[in-house]
C-alpha cells in the first residue's frame, strides 16, 4: 500500500478496540511504525496483531492512564527520542457518560475533561515540541464528536466543542510550521464508549433507535452505527494530502441520526 508512511512513526491513543484500533490498523497497513496507547494491555496486545496480521511493522504498546498529568506528554518524548520522525499523534482516546448535568458527578465530569481535553491538549504541546525538533512534516488528527453540535451537548459534548476550538487555535498558532492540525467528527459509530452507560443510558438509546424503525442491534443497525473503519479511512486520507493544504475538520456519520 503507497500511503507514503513507512519510516514514520504514528502515535494512537484510545488504540485498545473500536474507532482507534481500526485507525491504527489501517495506518498500520500502511508501514507506519505505531506507538498503541490505551489502558488494557490485552486489548492493546490485539491491536498489534491485528496490525502484524495486515502486514505492518511491529507494533509498540503503551500502556498509559490518560487521566495522569504528564503521562501521554512523557510518552511522546519517549518516541521523539526513539524515532527520527514522529509523523502524526492521533488523539482519539474519550471518556462519555451522556447525562443532564443534575444527574453527573463532579468525579465523571473530571474523567471526561481529563482524558478528552486534558490529555489531547499536553499530548498536542509535546508532539509539536518533538516535530520541530524533528524538522519534518507532521499532524495532529483530533477525534470530536457530533455531539457538540447538539443544541443540548450536555458535558461530552461541551468536552468535545473543546476539541474543536483547541484545533482551531493550534492551526492558527502552527500556520508557519509544516504541521497540520485536523479534527475528525463522528456520528454514530460502533465503539466502546458506552460501556459505562447505565442501563436507563442504554434503553433510551433502545428507544431512539426503535423511533426509527430499527431494533437495537438488529437489521438496518448500521443506518444509524456505522463501522469505525470509515473513520479510519478519513485518518489516512488526510495524511496522504500534501502538507502544504489544511483539512481543518470533517464530519463523518452513518445516513440517519440518532438525535432526536
Amino acid at each position: 500500500m503507497a500511503d507514503g508512511f513507512g519510516g514514520r512513526a504514528i502515535i494512537v491513543t484510545g488504540a485498545s478496540s473500536g474507532i482507534g484500533r481500526s485507525i491504527a490498523v489501517e495506518l498500520g497497513r500502511g508501514g507506519a511504525e505505531l506507538w498503541l496507547v490505551g489502558r488494557a494491555a490485552g486489548e492493546l496486545a490485539e491491536t498489534a496483531r491485528l496490525i502484524a496480521q495486515a502486514g505492518g511493522p511491529a507494533a509498540h504498546a503503551a500502556v498509559v492512564d490518560l487521566r495522569q498529568r504528564g503521562a501521554l506528554a512523557a510518552l511522546v518524548k519517549e518516541v521523539g527520542a526513539a524515532h527520527p520522525h514522529l509523523f502524526a499523534l492521533v488523539n482519539n482516546a474519550g471518556v462519555m457518560h451522556p447525562e443532564p448535568i443534575m444527574s453527573g458527578t463532579m468525579e465523571r465530569w473530571q474523567a471526561m475533561f481529563d482524558v478528552n481535553v486534558l490529555a489531547m491538549l499536553e499530548g498536542c504541546k509535546a508532539a509539536v515540541e518533538v516535530m520541530r525538533a524533528h524538522g519534518k512534516p507532521g499532524h495532529l488528527v483530533n477525534i470530536g464528536s457530533v455531539q457538540a453540535r447538539f443544541e443540548v451537548p450536555g458535558v461530552y459534548g461541551i468536552t468535545k466543542q473543546a476539541v474543536e476550538a483547541i484545533g482551531v487555535s493550534l492551526r492558527e498558532e502552527l500556520e508557519q510550521d509544516d504541521i497540520r492540525v485536523a479534527t475528525v467528527i463522528p456520528g454514530g459509530f460502533a465503539t466502546q464508549l458506552a460501556r459505562g452507560f447505565a442501563p436507563e443510558q442504554l434503553a433510551a438509546i433502545a428507544g431512539n433507535f426503535k423511533a426509527r424503525g430499527v431494533e437495537f442491534g438488529g437489521p438496518g443497525t448500521e443506518r444509524l452505527v456505522s463501522d469505525p473503519q470509515h473513520i479510519a479511512n478519513m485518518v489516512r486520507y488526510i495524511l496522504q494530502q500534501p502538507i502544504d493544504i489544511n483539512i481543518q475538520e470533517v464530519i463523518v456519520r452513518p445516513p440517519v441520526s440518532t438525535k432526536a
